[in-house]
């Protein structure tokens, strides 16, 4: 696009891109992070995002989530591919306009029929060509519309558009009554019919506009831009939409203009944080106008719908032009649709905030939960979605010498380390840091992703770091009852001593029972103050951990049955020792067997991969719970799988299912451990076990 405008001179080859400018985007070839590009066409100006899918998707959901429209992406010589399913799939449940483009079309042997069929079924919609292909080996494409010396739309008439305009003509008169009704009446539309019928089509999302590409040889690619300009909705059409339905619904709107409205209002799309702080990429939904009819400039201060706090906004903005930053002058005019960039604003700014000026405030929450009731959204009133978290590692410093500092664990010394991940979550909506145990974990999608992260805490903050595998909470049980154990506790120094006895029995209790402590002491033999002492022993010698591998003991009941104390030398110590040295015994003499955690996981794929899904689950000694269809022709598979298992789950499942599926995990519950080379090797790696 930028080559055809003239905006750049050198045509860019395979595996370059102007866009992947970041040092992890240029290795990998392909885009990690959204990017932004103003591109003039035939006297109109694209904003366009490029975004990246698959492991980054929550970066191009929050640049979507901003957009009015989007062109798919297909690869001709690659086949149906998961991306761009998904990535449809989205478009079509949140309101996002498409256009699909079929790339690499330059390449040998190609089935583009067939892929076509593919495509439809894949979809649910077939796509709909406005194009021809010209020549063999793709030289080129031609139109199924022109232009007239008058401007008015008229029919291609060359050569081989015929069966691909009856095509399209057919498909546009599907779209409406009327055109039907003409359609049947006629055997035929008038250019002009079709031309608008495939604009109302694309608005209303019952038409897949399809263009033929190839980046390599710079082939159709004016005509996408062509196609992205007259048939794509534009911001204000987008705005009327939404109004036009609110009015229909009896919801008030009528007569508002579309595109100024309340005034101003913005969508946070995308944020970035570096040394210099922070930049927030806002695509701008409406703006306020002058009496001379010309929108606003950027205002002064604005509230976040979220947190409702007030924001000063300074006198630098800029226009984004891929890795440039083209600053605004003061006082130019925003347009709704608009992508600008405002530098350092508060942390409490977050990608998919909505800012609105403070008078706007109430007119923009009414108008938020009107379309949302209508089901007409947009910029204004997409909800934020939380992403499924595919995968987890724990996070460990490393030294100049290579070697882990702190042994995985949180200190004092790595707030270095804890600002620079918080720093990376506010731009990769896909990470996540928790601090559990004393361990520091990182959520995100993959060990790809995973991998991406540590180079970037690397490469932007000098800090090395080791990703690990994240510590299982792995407990004991008992193994059997015992009875009549005593724990005695006696110390004699000189002066007051301590002296504590308890007597215990110990017995296995049902799954998820807990911990469950009983006193049974009659006639004063141990007072109350001394049972509350053996109890806190109990439960901290369980916590403790067991003979068997050191994790702590659970599903057990100690009962307190004997005693002895003094007058004297008995207290609070002595008989929290004794509780303790009784535990130990009765434990070392029970045995305990290993509970592992379970995780509940709930796979989201297409029904043709359920046998996948379920070989996996199977193989990580898990098993299905349940399933059931939900719409789109996908399957959702309930299953239990050890804890131990989900960090390979992320990798086996894209690898199985070309990335086309998801899980999400929540904790189910203890189980016994059967298997001994499972048992023998926790135990071995315990770091509470001593040989």
């Amino acid at each position: 696009m930028l080559f055809d405008e003239n905006i750049i001179t050198k045509r860019p080859q395979a595996g370059e891109s102007v866009l992947d400018f970041d040092p992890a985007e240029s290795a990998r070839h392909s885009s990690v992070f959204s990017h932004f590009l103003r591109v003039p066409h035939a006297g109109r100006l694209l904003e366009v995002t490029d975004t990246p899918w698959g492991d980054f998707q929550s970066d191009a959901s929050a640049a979507l989530d901003g957009s009015d429209s989007a062109v798919i992406v297909a690869s001709a010589s690659d086949g149906v591919q998961a991306g761009t399913l998904s990535s449809f799939k989205y478009c079509k449940e949140n309101g996002i306009k498409c256009i699909l483009a079929l790339t690499k079309m330059d390449r040998p042997f190609l089935d583009v029929d067939g892929l076509l069929n593919d495509l439809e079924a894949a979809l649910g919609m077939k796509p709909v060509p406005l194009q021809v292909v010209r020549g063999d080996g793709f030289t080129g494409v031609d139109s199924l519309f022109a232009f007239d010396s008058n401007g008015e739309i008229t029919r291609n008439e060359v050569e081989g558009t015929e069966e691909a305009w009856f095509e399209l003509e057919e498909a546009v008169a599907m779209t409406d009554d009327l055109l039907l009704t003409k359609y049947l009446d006629s055997s035929s539309l008038t250019p002009e019919q079709v031309f608008q019928g495939l604009r109302d089509g694309v608005r209303q999302q019952k038409i897949l506009p399809l263009v033929y590409t190839s980046a390599e040889r710079n082939l159709g690619i004016p005509e996408l831009m062509d196609a992205i300009a007259a048939f794509l909705p534009n911001p204000v059409e987008i705005r009327e939409d939404a109004l036009k339905a609110a009015c229909e619904n009896e919801q008030g709107k009528c007569g508002m203009q579309p595109g100024v409205e309340a005034g101003f209002a913005a969508r946070v799309i995308h944020t970035t944080v570096d040394s210099f702080g922070s930049l927030s990429i806002l695509r701008v939904i409406s703006n306020g106008c002058n009496n001379e009819g010309k929108f606003d400039s950027i205002p002064s201060s604005v509230v976040n719908l979220r947190t409702r706090d007030t924001i000063k906004i300074g006198l630098t903005a800029f226009l984004l032009q891929g890795k440039d930053r083209v600053p605004m002058q003061s006082g130019c005019h925003v347009l709704p649709g608009n992508v600008i960039a405002i530098p350092k604003l508060p942390e409490t700014v977050q990608t998919n905030d909505i800012l609105t000026i403070p008078e706007a405030v109430s007119e923009e929450v009414a108008e938020i939960s009107i379309e949302a009731s209508t089901h007409v959204l947009t910029p204004l009133s997409r909800p934020s979605k939380e992403m499924s978290l595919m995968f987890c590692a724990s996070v460990s410093l490393l030294d100049a010498n290579g070697g882990k500092k702190g042994k995985g664990k949180v200190n004092s010394g790595d707030d270095k380390l804890i600002s620079a991940l918080d720093a990376i979550s506010r731009e990769d909506l896909a990470v996540k840091l928790e601090q559990a145990g004393g361990n520091l974990l990182l959520h995100c999608m993959s060990s790809d992703h995973a991998n991406l992260v540590a180079a970037r805490v690397k490469d932007r903050y000098g800090i090395d770091i080791e990703l690990g595998v994240p510590p299982v909470q792995y407990k004991e049980t008992p193994q059997k009852q015992v009875s009549n154990i005593e724990g005695r506790h006696k110390k004699q120094s000189g002066g007051s001593g301590q002296f504590g006895v308890c007597v215990i029995n110990i017995e296995p209790l049902e799954e998820a029972a807990g911990v469950v402590f009983e006193s049974r002491i009659k006639g004063g033999v141990i007072s109350k103050p001394f049972i509350s002492s053996v109890e806190k022993g109990v439960r901290e010698q369980l916590h403790a951990g067991g003979p068997l591998a050191g994790y702590p003991v659970t599903d057990v009941k100690v009962t307190l049955i004997d005693g002895k104390m003094h007058s004297v030398d008995s207290n609070d110590f002595a008989f929290q020792s004794a509780g303790k040295l009784a535990v130990k015994t009765a434990l070392s003499k029970a045995g305990t067997c290993l509970l592992q955690p379970m995780e509940k996981v709930t796979f989201v794929a297409n029904k043709n991969l359920q046998g996948d899904i379920v070989g996996i689950v199977s193989r990580k000694d898990g098993y299905v719970t349940g399933s059931n269809t939900v719409d789109g022709g996908e399957i959702q598979i309930e299953a239990c799988l050890p804890s131990s298992s989900i960090p390979e789950i992320s990798d086996l499942l894209r690898v199985k299912t070309g990335g086309s599926s998801s899980f999400s995990t929540s904790f189910s519950h203890y189980q016994a451990v059967n298997d001994d080379f499972t048992i023998k090797s926790v135990v071995e790696q315990s770091p509470h076990h001593h040989a």
